[in-house]
C-alpha cells in the first residue's frame, strides 16, 4: 500500500510536471509562430497594408478635421468682425439715444414750463375777460342810464320847447288879437 502511495504521488509530480512542460510548449510554440509570422513576407505586407491603411483613414480625418478647424476660425474671425462693427453701432445707437432722451426729457420740462405758464396766462386771461366783461356791463349800464337821461332831456326840451313855441304862438296869436281888438 505504502508504495502504490508513493508510486501514485511519484505519478501526479510526474503529471503536473507534464502540465507544466505542455504548457512551456505552448507558450514556446506561440514565440516561435509570432517570430514566424513577424518573419513572414506576406503577414508584414498584410500589417503594412492594414497600418498605411489606417494611416490614410486617419490622415484623410486630420485633414477634413484641420479644414473643418481652419473654416471655423476663418468664420470665427468674421463674426468677431461683425460684433466689433455691431458692437461698435450699438454704442453709437447707445449714445444717440442717449443724447435724443436728454434732448426729449429737456424738451418734456420746457413743454411742462410752457404748459403752467399758458395756464397762467389762460388764468389771467379769464380773469383779465371777467374784469372787461363785468366794465362792459356798467359801461352798457352807464351808456344806457345817459341814452335814457339823454333822452329824457331831449324830450324835456322838446316839451320845453313845444310849450315855448306853443307859449310864443299864444302871446303872437294874443298880439294879433289885442291888435284886432285895438283896431274895433
Amino acid at each position: 500500500d505504502a508504495l502504490i502511495k508513493e508510486r501514485k504521488a511519484l505519478i501526479a509530480d510526474l503529471a503536473k510536471q507534464v502540465v507544466e512542460l505542455e504548457r512551456k510548449i505552448v507558450k514556446q510554440r506561440d514565440t516561435n509562430w509570432r517570430m514566424l509570422e513577424a518573419k513572414s513576407h506576406k503577414h508584414l505586407e498584410k500589417k503594412i497594408h492594414f497600418l498605411e491603411m489606417n494611416l490614410n483613414h486617419i490622415t484623410v480625418r486630420y485633414n477634413t478635421i484641420m479644414t473643418q478647424n481652419s473654416k471655423l476660425r476663418e468664420e470665427t474671425v468674421s463674426l468677431q468682425l461683425q460684433k466689433a462693427i455691431y458692437v461698435s453701432s450699438y454704442w453709437k445707437l447707445e449714445r444717440s439715444l442717449v443724447q435724443q432722451n436728454k434732448l426729449l426729457n429737456a424738451a418734456i420740462e420746457q413743454a411742462t414750463e410752457d404748459y403752467e405758464q399758458w395756464m397762467e396766462d389762460l388764468g389771467r386771461i379769464s380773469d383779465i375777460r371777467d374784469v372787461r366783461c363785468r366794465e362792459t356791463i356798467q359801461y352798457n349800464i352807464r351808456l344806457l342810464e345817459r341814452k335814457c337821461a339823454l333822452h329824457q332831456e331831449t324830450r324835456l326840451k322838446n316839451f320845453f320847447l313845444s310849450k315855448c313855441t306853443d307859449l310864443s304862438q299864444l302871446k303872437e296869436r294874443a298880439k294879433q288879437r289885442e291888435g284886432i281888438r285895438g283896431e274895433f
